[in-house]
Order: C-alpha cells, then structure tokens, then sequence
C-alpha cells in the first residue's frame, strides 16, 4: 500500500494506560522473576563457588547500596508523582545522570581508601558500574510507572533478572572466578537498558501524556523530551525538591541495615545469617506489596492533583485492605506451621525458631503497611514529611536494638523492628488523614463556591422586563 503522504500520527495502542488489575500483575511477575533470580545467585555460588565468593559479593553491593540510595534522590517517586508535568523528562534523566555519575565516583573513592585486595576493590568497582546502569534504566521505568504501562518495566525486570544470573553462573563455571563473573551484572544492565528501556522510554514519549487527551505535541518537542534537559537552574530547583525523598530511601536502606548491623556486632554473623534467612519469608510479601503501590502510585498522585479526595481515599482504602490480609496469612501461615515451614526450606536447625519467626513476620507486616501509606504521602509532594517519618523509625532503632539485643538476643532485634515500624506506620497515617482533612473545603468556601440558585417558587423576570422595571421606578 502506497503511502498519500502527510504526516501521520505515531500508534497509541501500544501506549495507552493499562488498568490496575493489569499493571498489578504485569509488576508482580517482574519482581517475582527478579526475587527468584536473586535467590538463584546465591544457589549458584554456593554450590559453583564457595562462601568466600558470597561474602565478596554481598560485600561489593553493600557498599554500593546506601551511596546508591542516596544519589537517587528519590527521582523515580518525583516523577510518578508530578502528575502536572512541572518538570520535563529530560530535567530528571539529566539530573539521574549526574547523581548516578557522583555516586560511582563516591564508590571508587570508599573502594581505594578502604584498604581492600586489589580483586576486590575491582568487584566493587563492576558493582557500582552495574548500580549505574541500573540506576539509569530506573528512570525510564519511572516514566512508564508514571504512564501506567508497567508490562513495559516487568518484562525488563524479566530480561535482566535471568540474564544475570546465566551470566554470571557461565562466569562462575568456566573461570572459577568471582570477578570475571561479576561482569555479568553491568553487562545485563547495559543490555537491558540499551535495548529494550530506552527505545520503551522513546515510544512513551513519542505519545501525549497520558491524562491529555487531544493534546497535540509536536514530533520535535517530543523527540527532544529523551534527551537530558541542561538548564541548571531547573536542575537546583528538581535537587532541592527531591532531596528529602533522597533521604527517605537513605533512611529507609538504613533500617533495614542497622539491626543487620546490630546482629552481628552483639551475636555474630551465624547468628546473622540466621536472622537475615528467616526475614527473608517476610520480603516475599515486601515484594507483592510493593507492586501494588507502584502500579496504584500514579493514579493516587492524579487523584490528588485532580482534587479527587474521595477516589484517593477508596484506592489507598484497598491498597490497605490488601496488605492487611496479606500481612495477616503470613504471620498466620508460620504461627500454625512455621516450624516444618523453616525445616523444609533450609534446614533442621531452623525448626526450634518458630516463636522468633513470628515475631520477625510481625515486624514485616508492620512494615509493608508503611509502604502504600508513605507512597500516598509523596503522591502529595510532601517529602519532607515522609523523610522526617522515616527518620523517627531510624531513631527509634538506634534507642532499641543496643538494649534489647544483649537482653533477648534475635527476639529483641524483632522486637525493635516491630516497635520502629509502628512508630513510622502511626506518623504516615496521621499525615495522610491530616492531608484529607485539609484538601476538603470547608463550608464557607463550599458556600462562596457553589453557584446562586433563585430562591424556589420565585422565577427572575426576563432582562427586557427588568429593564422596563427600572424605567417606571425612574418615572416620577
């Protein structure tokens, strides 16, 4: 068929806003693949390589983690948020490009001065190149988290999860060493980022914006829109209003460290190997939570921006609901069987604990409600807020853990993180039912709004009769 010429507007089936039924299981299945491939990593060099290699690894990402965090600044929350377009695309992949670039040269620096082998320091090194990447594809996942097209991030999550771990299992079998396998981890990350998030990201923005129907954008200014955006002043403003939400992950990273840190230093790190495996059953549903808030995020910032007070509280009614009913067969599921449970998963010795992993399911529940509550926090812009939250949850840790661990060993560590997370889950409540409250109108303001109604029973006359009204009032 022959082109007629003109121009032809680009397809928008492919672009179009999925429903949140799909977009919940679209992400779900994306981080499941991601979590198993996860998991799968740790099979893979304990059984190809040995604990030396795992200790190296986890040791490479948890120095890249919390530098990571922080670099962030929150951009992709930013962005899923800002459902009045203040910023353009290009402001936030501009400024994910600087902060990514300072975060891995902050990595090199810890990396040299830390007093490492030389192999090591380079593991670290192919960490931080991989977080980097990572970081980058983040931003795309951003914009079409913000554009409800999550199938778009949970195939992506699909390509690098198993891509990596293939990789890095060949590394491990044909080199018998950790570094050369450690290249599987930037190289999947570039892959997935090149060839598949950037050219989903471009599709994106090749449409109008999904809320704008019958906008016409022009080819240009959307082409353009993939680009970084270098205007600095712009850049400030987007740093300053996104630091908080910086600090939030920041924070949020540092409570699930520092009873990590804690265990080890008062218990040792058997001990901690313990802990961390049976708070592992608690991440699983951490992981189905957290797909729930991220496809429900941008419709609960639409529902706010829109004044849609009434929408927005049934959506996070139900974002609760579920995880409340999530929270409560976990903690049901190991309170009836969590013995044979931990038996069968790892190992006999993990039977006795069953009264700690209780308590630990506790403290993941409490927990996996802060995450819907803080996501309707920032989809008010109140980041600030949300970081001062978060960091009473961080207090509240660094008061408990240094009494109650030496007192009730991994009991007392649950214990803290139970305590901690309610602290943190009664604050985000208060702001969210304070954040209601304050976006209704109030009865002056309904009143002065609202339009004039003649009085019922009492029709205005027709202007040409009111006019003659006033003439004979005239008349003396």
């Amino acid at each position: 068929m022959k082109s007629t010429g003109g121009h032809h507007p680009p397809p928008t089936v492919s672009t179009q806003p999925l429903s949140l039924r799909w977009n919940f299981s679209w992400i779900a299945a994306g981080n499941a693949v991601e979590m198993g491939c996860q998991w799968g990593l740790l099979v893979v060099l304990a059984h190809l390589g040995n604990l030396e290699m795992i200790g190296t690894v986890v040791l490479a990402f948890a120095i890249c983690a919390p530098v990571y965090a922080l670099a962030c600044l929150g951009l992709r929350s930013a962005l899923v948020s800002d459902a009045r377009r203040e910023y353009q695309f290009g402001d936030y992949l501009a400024l994910r490009l600087v902060t990514s670039t300072l975060a891995l040269a902050a990595i090199v620096a810890l990396a040299l001065t830390g007093g490492y082998q030389t192999e090591t320091v380079l593991i670290i090194l192919a960490a931080g190149l991989g977080e980097l990447l990572k970081s980058i594809s983040d931003i795309f996942h951003a914009l079409l988290q913000q554009r409800e097209r999550m199938d778009r991030i949970g195939v992506s999550l699909m390509l690098r999860g198993p891509l990596v771990l293939v990789l890095l299992g060949l590394g491990v079998y044909l080199t018998e060493n950790i570094l050369w396998a450690m290249l599987a981890f930037p190289l999947a990350a570039a892959f997935t980022l090149f060839c598949y998030d950037l050219p989903a990201g471009s599709r994106i923005l090749r449409t109008a914006p999904a809320g704008n129907r019958g906008a016409s954008v022009e080819p240009r200014a959307r082409d353009a829109g993939l680009k970084p955006r270098w205007h600095f002043p712009t850049l400030l403003r987007l740093a300053w209003l996104t630091l908080p939400l910086g600090g939030v992950l920041m924070l949020i990273t540092l409570t699930a460290s520092l009873p990590r840190y804690a265990v080890s230093y008062y218990l040792g790190n058997r001990a901690l190997g313990l802990f961390v495996s049976i708070y592992y059953l608690a991440m699983v549903g951490n992981k189905v939570v957290t797909a729930i808030g991220q496809s429900a995020g941008p419709r609960l910032a639409k529902y706010h921006a829109a004044g849609n007070t009434v929408a927005y509280v049934r959506l996070l009614g139900k974002l609760l609901g579920v995880t409340v009913g999530l929270g409560a067969l976990l903690v049901a599921t190991v309170a009836l069987a969590g013995g044979p449970i931990l038996g069968l998963l790892y190992d006999a010795d993990f039977a006795p604990y069953q009264s700690l992993a209780v308590w630990l399911m506790l403290a993941g529940a409490m927990m996996h409600l802060t995450i819907p509550l803080g996501m309707a926090i920032e989809a008010t812009r109140r980041f600030k807020t949300h970081m001062i939250l978060r960091a009473v949850g961080v207090l509240v840790l660094l008061a408990l853990l240094p009494q109650l661990i030496p007192t009730y060993n991994l009991q007392g560590a649950a214990v803290a993180m139970l305590i901690a997370f309610a602290c943190t889950f009664a604050g985000c409540l208060g702001v969210v039912v304070w954040s209601v409250r304050d976006s209704r109108p109030s009865a002056t303001e309904a009143e002065h709004s609202a339009p004039q109604q003649p009085a019922r029973g009492r029709v205005p006359p027709p202007r040409w009769k009111r006019g003659a009204a006033r003439e004979r009032l005239k008349t003396p």
